[in-house]
């Protein structure tokens, strides 16, 4: 194998993950960013800092109803504390009350709060959101589907946009 090969083989591969990365939506591109969690479960402290989905629209409705939303999510790894979560937070600008979704793994259990939608209510809680530049920190506060407490800290470095669905 000559030099030119290698070379023209090295760039026939860089230059086809490139495309491979660019097929994404650039907002799926860039809403991926280290998020870092903090959770108080019970009597049990998890910390964790991963790549993870942070986005973010102050221009959404759900049921009709216009409302901010923000959607959060992690895939940790398999040695991590906090193996899953997910975070969906609506606001309605009406002043009605936020509903929000949380789904949290550990390595050694599962937690769920469902709080304000339609469907059936699962535990109970309230979270808030402090803006920091680009992004920001969510913050939960309640009790999951068996009664246990928890308080939540998610820290997002920067917020991608939201792409609307449904119809």
């Amino acid at each position: 194998q000559t030099k030119g090969e290698t070379v023209l083989r090295s760039f026939s591969i860089a230059l086809f993950c490139l495309i491979g990365a660019a097929a994404q939506p650039a907002s799926a591109q860039a809403s991926r960013n280290t998020v870092m969690i903090s959770a108080q479960v019970g009597a049990k402290s998890y910390e964790s800092a991963g790549q993870g989905s942070c986005r973010h629209t102050p221009t959404a409705a759900i049921y009709g109803v216009p409302a901010a939303l923000w959607m959060i999510g992690l895939t940790g790894s398999e040695d991590a504390a906090v193996k899953n979560m997910n975070l969906t937070l609506w606001k309605p600008k009406n002043g009605g009350p936020q509903q929000f979704s949380l789904s949290l793994s550990t390595g050694s259990s599962s937690h769920r709060i469902d709080v304000g939608g339609r469907g059936e209510q699962v535990g109970s809680g309230r979270a808030s959101v402090v803006a920091a530049g680009k992004g920001g920190r969510i913050e939960v506060s309640g009790k999951d589907d068996s009664g246990k407490t928890i308080e939540l800290v998610v820290q997002c470095p920067a917020f991608a946009g939201v792409e609307a669905e449904g119809g």
